[in-house]
């Protein structure tokens, strides 16, 4: 249940299309201010403003750091290692807790999660063991243990065979009602059979049906026949199909209020954080409108694909969108979801601008540097920019008789 963002652009959208184009920081409510994030940074002196200008000039992969980090390290690189302690820490870098909150979270979290789980392995396998225990007891409850059985006899033939030897015993020591319950089942069973196979003798099967309700008299006290019957309540099919109904109906509700409330929060985050790309792509007015609406369509698409593979960010939003479930999708959940999603899109999001920002400028850079393969005199000559050719300013030759005797023409337009 990851929140997905929309993309503001369609492939097709280009000037000069002629379709009339759309406003595409138009907001939900058009009466509520343009909501925009912080990104920028505390005022520098001159030099220092000076010094951060040069360097965003040069060009600085950040992006490939970041996605390292999105993939996070080797698992070799993740071995149990003694943990320092907080004091030895602070010692060296007094201020790293205080810098960095998060750090201080991390480190506590750290020493939890490796009492329970020492190494990356276990915890996948305790998660893969963990969904296999769900998914049982998802059909235990339900009253269907056959693919438990299977499983069991597929894994190892003997222990399911122990599980069969076992199980009426078990029955008994946990509900004896159940037991007999069970047993008498079986009992009915093999007097129906018995009757069945006497009628199908015709006389000489009258001794097996008499057989069959001395059988019924004996275990059940009573002549009278009743069939097997379940012991768990029976729900009429009028009723069956009704609760069917009612919970349709509640997933259906459900479904629809959740599809609402995520497309409200795709749009209301996305129009945030459009504005503010659209806000700092450009600070110095060097882009067109075109360049700007491409490089403002680009970090927005890199900064989308940065979230997605932050598998760590996916699991913090499905729990949020868990408890916004549970609680009805409250105002208060869904600014938690919104929030959140902001909040990691504030740390991408100067590198992503800063990076989509010099290749839009290298575009123009790279455009810009045709011209400059014509010479000032050409760009200033009349006739080059009407169309017309003029004779060559150099060299002797000015008339045909000018042309030396056995000169040919190739040689002559060569000769220059």
């Amino acid at each position: 249940m990851l929140l997905q963002f929309n993309k503001f652009y369609s492939p097709d959208d280009a000037p000069g299309s002629g379709s009339e184009e759309t406003d595409t920081f138009e907001l939900i409510n058009e009466d509520e201010p343009e909501e925009t994030l912080d990104i920028t940074k505390p005022a520098k002196t001159e030099g220092e403003e000076t010094e951060d200008e040069e360097k965003e000039e040069e060009e600085v992969d950040e992006l490939k750091e970041i996605e390292e980090e999105l993939e996070g390290p080797k698992e070799e690189d993740l071995e149990l290692m003694t943990p320092v302690r907080r004091r030895e820490i602070l010692s060296k870098y007094p201020k790293l807790f205080k810098d960095f909150p998060y750090l201080e979270k991390a480190y506590y979290r750290e020493q939890q999660f490796t009492e329970v789980f020492p190494s990356i392995q276990d915890a996948r396998v305790a998660v893969e063991k963990a969904q296999i225990m769900d998914q049982v007891e998802r059909q235990v409850l339900s009253g269907d243990i056959t693919s438990v059985l299977m499983a069991a006899k597929s894994e190892n033939q003997e222990s399911f065979n122990r599980i069969a030897d076992n199980y009426l015993p078990a029955l008994r020591q946990v509900d004896q009602q159940a037991y007999y319950h069970v047993l008498g089942n079986v009992i009915k069973d093999t007097i129906v059979t018995m009757v069945r196979e006497g009628r199908a003798l015709g006389d000489q099967g009258q001794p097996l049906q008499a057989a069959a309700n001395i059988l019924n008299q004996f275990v059940f006290g009573s002549q009278n026949f009743q069939p097997p019957q379940p012991l768990s309540r029976q729900i009429p099919p009028d009723e069956q199909n009704r609760q069917y109904q009612i919970q349709y109906q509640e997933q259906q509700r459900v479904m629809s209020q959740f599809e609402s409330t995520k497309d409200t929060l795709q749009t209301k985050a996305d129009n945030v954080l459009m504005a503010t790309i659209d806000g700092n792509i450009d600070p110095r007015g060097s882009m067109t409108d075109y360049v700007k609406k491409n490089a403002v369509k680009d970090a927005h698409s890199t900064l989308e694909n940065l979230i997605s593979k932050d598998a760590r960010f996916r699991g913090l939003l499905d729990r949020l969108w868990e408890k916004a479930f549970q609680s009805g999708f409250d105002k208060d959940s869904t600014d938690r979801i919104k929030s959140a999603y902001l909040s990691k899109a504030k740390t991408l999001l100067p590198s992503v601008i800063k990076k989509a920002r010099n290749d839009a400028l290298k575009g123009l850079g790279g455009r810009s540097s045709d011209d400059e393969d014509m010479t000032s005199s050409e760009k200033k000559s009349p006739a080059i920019q009407s169309g017309k050719s003029t004779p060559p300013s150099s060299g002797k030759i000015r008339k045909p008789g000018d042309i030396p005797k056995g000169m040919s023409t190739l040689d002559v337009l060569m000769k220059d």
